[in-house]
């Protein structure tokens, strides 16, 4: 078992408390990650500590079904997700900092954990693959609720 750890950050042009409503929304994962094609919510009521939801992934093109659940929960500050089913054990933290004039720095912590060989590939090669995949999932983050932003304040 290799395990990997990934950490990427990004400054996103928002308050926090409007990245992290978004992002606590599990149903808003198929829009702005690349590798979840669907998300199924398996517990009931807001988000929460102990909330289940089931999630559809390809990733490298293997398809893979993924039971994660709500570890920690802090609205507007953090979340942390941790899969419980699965073949490759894995824990995503996201953290949600204001910084200067109404921006935020969206970081995200990933520990996988992965079977050797898996998919075939050589250790370095998945590492690079697992890195690119999350740093195009928070561009498209950034792209996203920057992009909305605009367009709310231009027409309100």
């Amino acid at each position: 078992m290799i395990k990997m750890d990934v950490e990427q950050s990004i400054v996103i042009n928002l308050p926090a408390e409007k990245i992290s409503a978004y992002v606590t929304d599990v149903d808003n994962l198929v829009e702005w990650s690349g590798a979840v094609i669907a998300v199924r919510k398996t517990s009931t009521g807001a988000m929460h500590v102990g909330e289940t939801f089931r999630s559809t992934i390809r990733f490298l093109g293997r398809w893979r079904d993924v039971i994660f659940e709500v570890v920690e929960f802090e609205p507007g500050d953090s979340l942390t997700l941790k899969s419980i089913s699965g073949a490759a054990p894995c824990l995503f933290c996201y953290r949600f900092m204001p910084v200067e004039s109404g921006e935020t720095n969206v970081s995200l912590e990933a520990v996988i954990h992965v079977a050797s060989g898996i998919l075939g590939l050589a250790e370095p090669v998945l590492a690079r693959a697992i890195r690119r995949q999350l740093d195009h999932d928070l561009l498209t983050l950034k792209d996203l609720l920057e992009a909305r932003s605009s367009i709310c304040s231009s027409t309100g």
